[in-house]
C-alpha cells in the first residue's frame, strides 16, 4: 500500500512539475489569471490520485465490453457457418 501511495504522490509530482513550468511560460496573464491558473493547479495536483484509478477503471470496463460484444458476435457467426453448412 505504501508502494501505490509513494506511486500516486510522485505521479502529482511530476504532472505538477510539467503544468507548473507551463505556467511560467505564460507572462501574458493579469492578476486574477494567475490566481485562477493556481487554483486550477491546485486542484488538479490533488484530485490527481482519485481521478486516475477512476479513468482507468472506466477504460478497463469498455475494454472488457467491447470484447464480450465481439466473442457474442464470433459466436453467432459461427453457429451461422454451421447451419448453414448442414443445408
Amino acid at each position: 500500500m505504501t508502494v501505490l501511495a509513494g506511486f500516486y504522490v510522485s505521479g502529482a509530482l511530476y504532472f505538477f512539475s510539467i503544468w507548473f513550468q507551463a505556467f511560467q511560460k505564460d507572462t501574458n496573464l493579469s492578476p486574477e489569471q494567475i490566481r485562477i491558473s493556481w487554483i486550477v493547479l491546485t486542484i488538479a495536483t490533488v484530485f490527481w490520485p482519485i481521478v486516475a484509478p477512476i479513468a482507468n477503471f472506466e477504460k478497463s470496463s469498455r475494454k472488457k465490453a467491447s470484447l464480450v460484444q465481439e466473442q457474442d458476435v464470433d459466436a453467432k457467426k459461427t453457429a451461422m457457418a454451421a447451419e448453414l453448412s448442414r443445408t
